[in-house]
């Protein structure tokens, strides 16, 4: 099995099964003799979790929308804060499925289901989730299991992680494959995972409290699995789960709050952002967006559905899917009388004046916003996004250039900035961030091709010339570590 097999295989286990060499248990475990480092080093890993993003990405699973990506990060960064850390960022995402479940990949990715979102009631059960998945990396469960899985025998190894693939698909088919896969090998590994989970679990406990989360979301979320379940675990014996029960799971948990928590933090999150997430979620991975929406109206007329703002800001969003812009727009200048300066309205106010070619109301809609906030992420790449596909796409690289040096790790900002800057006829522009987008998803030949393609462009300025020939270097002797086709030359 080769290594690119290997890694898409683990791309699927260690979401849900991130496990780990014997000793793990320490809180703080100590970098010198790290046995992990022997065999999986820090630019493997890297290449590792590129190319599982990158696949990912093909598949359509990454849920590239700016405002949902963004409030997970607000609350994924909050708790990094007071993890360990290994001097890579976090970057959390958004998952296009409905299934619950969360994971870490190699690199600090870490990625949150849609479903997930949906079946919390709560932050602080999805800050449970984020937590727990922080502290598998920070507890280095991701590089020691694959460490430990380079020195097994490569078919044992593969065995157990399709085994594992195969039971997060379907539990009898997991079934099946574990027992055929019994050896004391498989048994070893799947006692790395459950160690890991409970050191994860206990972790991410401390790690919401500091960040000042109620610890008990953890806890509850379990329960809520449990009720869930409704013993359908029960057909795989407890000892060949690669996770503890749920309400196993829940009890350890609960019993780790020593105490109700008797104080929040000084600035309480914006419980309303939470209700927003959730209702923009529920919408973007919805299979069916018309029987949605008919069962949203349900919901409004009698009252039912949670936050009324949330349930009409789904609508609008829903209304919009569905080609209904006037009533769309009247959801949103509802919401927008209650809560002018919530900016996820303000977006969507603008969007639908564009949308339905009134482009002086949405220029002015977006100007507004931006006078409002100034230096938002969202908005610039909501702003710039439109700008550079139905206004002007020079203005689009001012909105945008900002914040290249600020989330440099976001592929969907290159993508879009690469836009405008063909739009626009910056060529060179228009090649180099199209090289770091495609660097960014794991694809370093199809990178260098686009600098290659920049430095043949017409009327480069030296300085232009110079960025781009030094990025080519870089690129072109990585890929060169990497042993793969590409000329030692420094330029074309």
């Amino acid at each position: 099995m080769s290594r690119r097999l290997l890694a898409s295989a683990l791309a699927l286990s260690l979401g849900l099964t991130p496990v780990a060499p014997p000793g793990a248990q320490a809180l703080n475990l100590p970098e010198m003799g790290d046995p992990s480092q022997a065999y999986f080093g820090s630019d493997e890993e890297r290449r590792m979790g590129l190319e599982m993003m990158r696949q990912l990405r093909q598949r359509g699973m990454v849920l590239d929308d700016a405002q949902l990506t963004a409030y997970l990060n607000s609350i994924g960064q909050s708790i990094v804060t007071y993890a360990d850390q290994n001097g890579v960022p976090f970057t959390f995402f958004a998952v296009r499925s409905a299934g619950i479940n969360a994971f870490a990949l190699p690199h600090n990715f870490i990625g949150i289901n849609a479903g997930l979102i949906l079946a919390t009631e709560r932050e602080d059960e999805l800050a449970g989730v984020i937590a727990h998945e922080i502290a598998h990396v920070s507890q280095k469960h991701i590089v020691r299991a694959i460490a430990d899985m380079k020195r097994m025998a490569i078919p044992l190894a593969a065995a157990m992680v399709a085994s594992a693939a195969l039971a997060a698909a379907s539990k009898q088919a997991g079934q099946a494959a574990m027992v055929g896969s019994m050896a004391a090998g498989a048994q070893h590994q799947i006692n790395f995972t459950r160690a890991n989970e409970q050191e994860a679990d206990r972790i991410g406990m401390r790690l919401l409290a500091k960040a000042g989360f109620d610890p008990r979301g953890m806890s509850d979320f379990f329960a809520k699995l449990e009720r869930q379940a409704g013993g359908s675990s029960d057909q795989i014996p407890e000892m060949l789960l690669t996770h503890p029960r749920p309400e196993r799971r829940a009890a350890d948990t609960q019993d780790r709050i020593e105490a109700p928590p008797t104080t929040r933090r000084a600035a309480p999150r914006d419980r309303k952002a939470y209700d927003l997430a959730k209702a923009r979620a529920r919408v973007l991975v919805a299979d069916d967006v018309r029987g949605s929406l008919k069962e949203l109206e349900v919901r409004l007329a009698k009252g039912d559905g949670g936050s009324e703002a949330a349930a009409r800001y789904a609508r609008a969003l829903a209304l919009r899917q569905t080609a209904r812009y006037d009533e769309a727009q009247q959801q949103i200048a509802q919401l927008l009388r209650n809560d002018p300066d919530r900016l996820a309205y303000r977006i969507e106010a603008a969007e639908l004046a564009l949308v339905k070619g009134d482009a002086a109301e949405g220029w002015r809609q977006f100007e507004e916003a931006r006078a409002l906030y100034p230096d938002d992420f969202v908005l610039a790449m909501h702003y710039g996004r439109a700008l550079a596909t139905q206004g002007d796409p020079r203005r689009a690289l001012r909105v945008l250039q900002p914040h290249l040096s600020r989330h440099p790790n976001d592929p969907s900002l290159y993508a879009s900035y690469a836009q405008a800057a063909q739009r626009g006829g910056d060529m060179a522009a228009t090649h180099a961030t199209m090289a770091e987008y495609h660097y960014l998803n794991g694809e370093l030949l199809p990178a260098i091709e686009q600098l290659e393609m920049g430095l043949r462009s017409a009327g480069l300025s030296p300085n232009q010339q110079a960025q781009l020939r030094a990025r080519l270097k870089q690129l072109r002797a990585e890929a060169i570590a990497q042993n793969l086709p590409v000329s030692k030359r420094d330029s074309p």
